[in-house]
C-alpha cells in the first residue's frame, strides 16, 4: 500500500492531492486491508466534496476547484481497491468523473466530457478534451491513457495539466479494460491489439477543428505503455509516441514483478475467481485476493491459470516494433528492476527513431512512471515531444 500512497502523493504536484491530507488518512487504514483504504479515502474525498461546494456557493471558484479536484483524486484512490465486481466500486468512479467535471469547469481551461464512437453500435471510449483557453486554431494535441488501473482523471495529474501549460489541446480517453471504460461497460476486457481503438481515437481528433493533423502524440503511462505502443504501429498518423514505460512484454513484466513461488503457486491451482473469494483470510490475505480477482476481472478470464496463460497475447513482435516509424521516447527509471529495464532497451534497439531515457536515483524520480518527481518527468517528456514538433 506504500506504493498506492506514494501514487496519490505524485498527483500533489498538479493539484491531485494534498500531504497533510493524505498523510493523515494514511493513519486510519489498517496495513494490507483493501476495505480500510477505501472506506478512509471515500470519507476524504467526501469531505472534500463538501468543502469544493460550500466555497463554490460563497463565490470562490478557484479554491472550490482545488477541492473538487483533490476530491476527484481521492474518490479515484477509493475506487482502486474497491471489489471490481461490486455495484458501489463503480458508484464511486462515476462520482470521481462528476467531481472532476465539475472541477474543471472551474479551471482555466475548456473542458468536455466525450464518447467517442468505437466498435459495435452504442459502444464507445469515454474521455475528456481539454483545450487551454487562450488563442485559437489548431494546436498539437496530447492523446494520453493510463494503464491497468488508472483512469483519465488521473492522467491529468500525470500528464494533462503540464501539457495544457505548454500550450497543447489534450485527450485523455479509456481503452478497452481500462477503469472508466469498465465503469461503463463492467464486462469489457483487455485486448491485446489496441490499434482499433486508437484509430477511433484519431478519427474524433482529427475531426475536431482545433487539432493541428501533423501534431498529434500518444503518450501511455504504466501499462498504457504497451497500450501505446500497441496502437502506434497501427496507425501510422500520429506524430510521435512516449511509452512510460516501454512495455513489450505483459506476461514477463507481471511475472518478474510477482516472483516466481507466488507466480508457480496460482499457476498449479487453477482457482477461479469465485474460490478466491470464498477463500478465508489466513490462507489468502486481502490484498492478495484483491489483485487477483482485479486481475481475472480485466483480462476477461474465469481463473488465474487462464489469466496467467493470455497475458502471453499482449507482447509485441520485433517486425511491429522495427515498423514503427514515428519518433518514440521511452521513459524508465532505474529501480523499476532488470526486466522492465530490459524491455525498454529493447524497445529503443528496435524501434528506428525511438530514444530512451533512464531516471537514475539522484534524479529523485527513481520509481514507477517517476511518481517521487512528476515535474521532472514532465520536463523530459514534453521537452522531447515540442523538440518533435518544432
Amino acid at each position: 500500500m506504500d506504493f498506492q500512497l506514494l501514487r496519490s502523493l505524485g498527483a500533489d504536484a498538479a493539484g491531485g492531492g494534498a500531504a497533510g491530507e493524505l498523510l493523515v488518512t494514511a493513519k486510519g487504514i489498517a496495513d494490507g486491508s483493501p476495505a480500510s483504504w477505501s472506506a478512509a479515502f471515500l470519507a476524504l474525498a467526501e469531505r472534500l466534496e463538501a468543502d469544493g461546494n460550500t466555497r463554490l456557493e460563497r463565490g470562490h471558484k478557484v479554491s472550490a476547484m482545488e477541492s473538487l479536484l483533490r476530491s476527484s483524486a481521492y474518490f479515484r484512490a477509493a475506487e482502486y481497491y474497491g471489489d471490481p465486481s461490486a455495484p458501489e466500486t463503480a458508484q464511486t468512479g462515476m462520482k470521481c468523473r462528476d467531481v472532476f467535471l465539475k472541477g474543471m469547469r472551474l479551471a482555466a481551461w475548456k473542458t468536455e466530457s466525450v464518447l467517442i464512437p468505437f466498435g459495435r453500435e452504442n459502444d464507445f471510449l469515454p474521455g475528456y478534451f481539454i483545450t487551454p483557453s487562450r488563442g485559437s486554431g489548431r494546436r498539437k494535441t496530447l492523446l494520453a491513457q493510463s494503464g491497468f488501473d488508472g483512469t483519465a482523471e488521473e492522467m491529468y495529474f500525470a500528464i494533462g495539466k503540464a501539457a495544457l501549460e505548454r500550450g497543447y489541446n489534450v485527450l485523455l480517453f479509456e481503452g478497452p479494460g481500462q477503469t472508466g471504460k469498465r465503469r461503463f461497460h463492467p464486462n469489457s476486457t483487455f485486448v491485446p491489439d489496441t490499434a482499433p481503438a486508437l484509430r477511433a481515437v484519431m478519427d474524433f481528433a482529427l475531426a475536431r477543428p482545433e487539432v493541428h493533423p501533423g501534431k498529434i502524440a500518444l503518450y501511455g503511462a504504466s501499462f498504457g505503455g504497451y497500450f501505446a505502443l500497441s496502437g502506434a504501429v497501427g496507425d501510422p498518423r500520429l506524430g510521435a509516441v512516449i511509452a512510460n514505460s516501454p512495455l513489450i512484454d505483459a506476461q514477463e513484466h507481471f511475472f518478474a514483478g510477482m516472483g516466481p513461488q507466488f507466480v508457480a503457486m496460482f499457476q498449479s491451482q487453477n482457482l477461479t475467481a469465485e474460490e478466491i473469494r470464498a477463500m478465508p483470510e489466513e490462507e489468502l490475505p486481502a490484498k492478495y485476493k484483491f489483485s487477483l480477482l482485479n486481475l481475472c476481472a480485466r483480462y476477461g478470464k474465469p481463473s488465474v491459470k487462464e489469466t496467467f496463460d493470455v497475458m502471453r497475447d499482449f507482447r509485441l513482435r520485433e517486425d511491429q516494433l522495427r515498423s514503427l516509424k514515428m519518433p518514440a521516447l521511452g521513459l524508465v527509471s532505474e529501480s523499476e528492476g532488470t526486466v522492465p529495464m530490459a524491455q525498454a532497451r529493447r524497445f529503443a534497439e528496435l524501434a528506428p527513431r525511438a530514444a530512451l531515457h533512464i531516471f537514475t536515483e539522484e534524479s529523485g524520480a527513481n520509481i514507477h512512471c517517476q511518481l517521487d518527481n512528476m515535474p521532472l518527468s514532465w520536463a523530459v517528456a514534453l521537452d522531447w515531444l515540442d523538440e518533435q514538433f518544432r
